[in-house]
C-alpha cells in the first residue's frame, strides 16, 4: 500500500509538471526590442520581435525617446493571427515606423498585452 502511495503521488507530481510546463509555453506572450533607426528629425524605426500563440491578437506601445528619456514619438500597434506549426514558427520579427516631435536617440518597446 505505501508503494502504490509513493507512485501516485509521483504520477501526480508528474503530471503537474507538465501542466504547468505546457502551460507557461503557450498563452504566454513575450517581446522584446532589436534595434531601432533615427532616420531624421521627424521620423525614426524600432525593429522587435513577439512571441505569442497563433491565434491571438496582440498591441504594443513603442516609444522613441531624446536624451532626456522624453518621449518624442509614439505608437501603438496592433499584431494580428499568424500562420505556424511549432514553438518556433510562435516569434515574429517586426519594424514599425514613427513620427516624432523633434530628434530621438533610442526606440524601444514599451509593453505589449494580449486583446481578448
Amino acid at each position: 500500500a505505501q508503494r502504490w502511495a509513493v507512485i501516485s503521488a509521483l504520477t501526480v507530481a508528474l503530471g503537474a509538471v507538465a501542466w504547468f510546463t505546457y502551460s507557461l509555453a503557450f498563452g504566454q506572450l513575450d517581446y522584446q526590442d532589436v534595434g531601432y533607426t533615427i532616420e531624421s528629425e521627424t521620423r525614426a524605426s524600432v525593429d522587435y520581435e513577439v512571441t505569442k500563440d497563433f491565434d491571438a491578437t496582440a498591441q504594443c506601445m513603442l516609444h522613441v525617446m531624446d536624451e532626456s528619456y522624453a518621449i518624442v514619438g509614439a505608437r501603438i500597434v496592433t499584431i494580428g493571427p499568424h500562420e505556424g506549426t511549432s514553438a518556433a514558427d510562435r516569434s515574429q520579427y517586426f519594424r514599425s515606423d514613427l513620427r516624432t516631435e523633434h530628434l530621438g536617440v533610442t526606440g524601444v518597446v514599451d509593453s505589449c498585452w494580449l486583446l481578448d
